[in-house]
């Protein structure tokens, strides 16, 4: 938004230039709203404008093709590494206590923010790896399981 002040033939004017789309311009003459054409050529921006090519499969289907993940399925992994770098600020569980599906078994540090770590699946923890105020990377292993 702008403001000028014009002196037309001994008459004072005061502008305010709201909006200006391709060559029409929204403003205020003396506090009336008026749209005025401009007599000049549109600028265009030298911005470039990104386009994508649609992913086609070598079957020619445009969409890709996935296979859900049964709900029955379970990690087969038998250590939980640790899903981001942080400080370890406690461990909940320790060798030989039973847990079940998302349940809370530790809270991590990371980014200034506390993270819950949940089990994956039901188990038994065998052995614990860190303990709290430990310093970790991502991927650092934390508990092996059964």
């Amino acid at each position: 938004m702008r403001n000028y002040k014009f002196t037309i033939n001994g008459n004072n004017y005061d502008i305010v230039v709201n909006s200006i789309e391709n060559n029409q311009a929204q403003i205020e003459l003396n506090g009336t709203p008026i749209t005025v054409e401009l007599n000049q050529e549109v600028r265009t921006t030298k911005t470039p404008i990104l386009t994508r090519k649609e992913i086609v499969n070598k079957e020619g289907d445009k969409r890709e093709k996935f296979i859900p993940v049964k709900q029955d399925a379970k990690p087969s992994a038998k250590t939980i590494k640790s899903p981001l770098p942080g400080n370890v600020i406690k461990v909940l569980v320790k060798e030989g206590d039973v847990f079940k599906t998302d349940d809370v078994i530790m809270v991590l540090e990371s980014m200034k923010m506390e993270n819950n770590i949940l089990a994956e699946r039901s188990g038994t923890i065998v052995k614990v790896h860190i303990s709290a105020g430990q310093s970790i990377l991502q991927d650092a292993p934390l508990f092996d399981i059964e």
